[in-house]
């Protein structure tokens, strides 16, 4: 069964303010930006709220208007981050369908170049993932997301194939994301081209499991 954020942790993470308008927006923005910047470069460590207002040209007290402390800036960027996926899983579905196996064997190429993209680029957020992952408070908020791609990869493959069941769509796009997810994390520990191989395996490993749902030639 799936929980709520109790609301102590809500208080202790959430934004002190939303933006309201285009000023306020651009000033999150820089925060973030500056954050992001700084995780990338900083690799495991984590920025200090110093270091990102320095870096965001604000004073601290301004970046606290924003956000209570910095744990909740990286709970911020790691929402983004998860927030991206849906949109780059929804353009395969806004093409047509595939009618043969190679072309879906394309569509899902395209599928990883794009998701591969947003794990290297933001690989310095993934312990602040596995952190979400493993707090049972902090959990439902990749739950939210897990649910839409699940929803997604289902949409995907009765895209391909209409007469695809709904239970065994989302059941295989539950396979889809999980195995994906996790062999990532994996390569991402690893040496570039040890992320490549195991992206190349993932794929092989998603084609053998979906295909025979498919039908296609």
């Amino acid at each position: 069964m799936k929980r709520s954020l109790d609301r102590k942790t809500r208080i202790a993470l959430e934004p002190r303010k939303q933006p309201r308008q285009q000023r306020s927006s651009k000033v999150v923005d820089r925060i973030l930006d500056a954050a992001l910047i700084l995780t990338r470069e900083q690799g495991t460590k984590t920025p200090t709220t110093l270091a990102i207002a320095q870096r965001a040209g604000l004073s601290v007290g301004s970046i606290y208007q924003y956000f209570p402390n910095k744990e909740a800036i990286l709970l911020d960027l790691a929402r983004r981050w998860l927030s991206s996926f849906p949109e780059v899983i929804a353009k395969r579905i806004k093409v047509a369908p595939p009618t043969n196996r190679e072309e879906f064997r394309r569509e899902v190429r395209k599928l990883f170049i794009d998701t591969s993209k947003l794990y290297l680029e933001n690989a310095s957020l993934m312990p602040v993932i596995e952190a979400i992952s493993g707090n049972a408070d902090l959990r439902p908020i990749q739950n939210e997301y897990d649910d839409q791609i699940i929803a997604l990869y289902a949409q995907w493959l009765q895209h391909v194939n209409p007469a695809l069941e709904g239970k065994i769509a989302s059941r295989l796009g539950v396979v889809m994301m999980e195995v994906g997810h996790v062999c990532r994390l994996v390569g991402l520990k690893k040496d570039r081209r040890t992320f490549d191989l195991i992206e190349d395996d993932v794929e092989t490993m998603w084609l053998a499991l979906v295909n025979p749902y498919l039908n296609l030639d």
